[in-house]
């Protein structure tokens, strides 16, 4: 499969904060693109999630995303585009566990509360459905200064889902079956903003 990676992985964060050692709220966020070209069937997407967070203590982080996602994907001779959308809602748990001067390693779950919607190729509209998870992701956290910090979460290593349109679907997976690139490939890099 050729892959054409247009996976500028950006993040936008933008927040006022306080000057003080006593930052425990932040702001932050992220925003990724992609895109794959496979013998002329093309495939992009993007995603924006805006994050808050709350430190509770040393350890631990609350907080919660708001997320939009749209992937597309274009076969070779077919005119339309089948187009997928989401909304989501994300609260969310971080546990540091390993720190080091400004590298911090954690362990990230997720209660994610997803809305799906999209098109057809030939412009009829899919039917809406939910999903709400359980995820478990690792991360990684870089102070760049005493207010602004860089993330890096990869893709889940547990998962657990089920869909409003089928009970009986559940999908529970370990480790998506991602080699080592496509596995960073998917990792998802953010900004924060300490307040």
């Amino acid at each position: 499969m050729k892959k054409l990676p247009l996976i500028a992985i950006l993040l936008i964060a933008l927040s006022v904060m306080a000057v003080g050692q006593n930052s425990k709220m932040w702001v932050g966020g992220s925003l990724r693109f992609s895109s794959t070209n496979d013998d002329g069937d093309k495939a992009s997407g993007f995603s924006l999630a805006p994050q808050f967070g709350y430190v509770v203590n040393s350890n631990f982080t609350v907080g919660g995303a708001i997320g939009f996602s749209t992937s597309s994907t274009k076969a070779d001779g077919v005119d339309g585009k089948d187009v997928s959308n989401t909304f989501s809602l994300r609260p969310f748990v971080r546990y540091s566990a390993i720190k080091f001067e400004k590298i911090t390693i954690f362990a990230q779950g997720e209660l994610p509360l997803n809305f799906h919607s999209g098109k057809f190729s030939n412009g009829t509209s899919k039917d809406g459905y939910n999903s709400v998870g359980i995820n478990i992701l690792p991360g990684l956290s870089y102070a760049l200064s005493e207010k602004w910090g860089a993330t890096l979460l990869m893709p889940s290593i547990f998962s657990f889902i089920t869909y409003s349109n089928d009970y009986t679907n559940v999908n529970f997976r370990a480790n998506s079956g991602y080699s080592i690139q496509e596995y960073f490939l998917n990792s998802s890099i953010g900004f924060i903003y300490k307040f």
